[in-house]
């Protein structure tokens, strides 16, 4: 059985002067899930898609991507987004031909992979 590779992306990775969708995607094309540290914002997730969508051929099916946190509108929230911070969370993304199935409640998020 072939190994399944998870890496676990720190903020601060992803904030180095390289565009997220093509670090993302760069480590989709070799078959890692990917565990960020904090959530994409809206923008930054439809970027993904579509670049995603550009990427897509017979070898590269796609993504499947979840998002956990990030989103809360609470006053807490709202204060750190008016600062220009963000309020955490979550983002969990692997190449389709291994997730087999993404279930997500409010709490957590469940992945289901099958090897290579």
């Amino acid at each position: 059985m072939a190994d399944i590779h998870i890496e676990f992306i720190s903020s601060s990775v992803l904030k180095r002067g390289r565009n997220k969708a093509d670090y993302i995607l760069d480590h989709m094309k070799s078959n890692t899930i990917l565990v960020l540290e904090d959530s994409l914002s809206l923008q930054e997730e439809k970027e993904l898609i579509r670049e995603t969508m550009k990427a897509v051929s017979k070898n590269f099916p796609g993504i499947e991507i979840s998002t956990l946190g990030g989103d809360s509108e609470g006053l807490r929230s709202s204060l750190i987004k008016m600062l220009g911070g963000k309020s955490g969370g979550l983002t969990v993304i692997g190449p389709s031909k291994l997730v087999r199935k993404i279930k997500r409640d409010p709490e957590s998020i469940h992945l289901f992979a099958r090897p290579k």
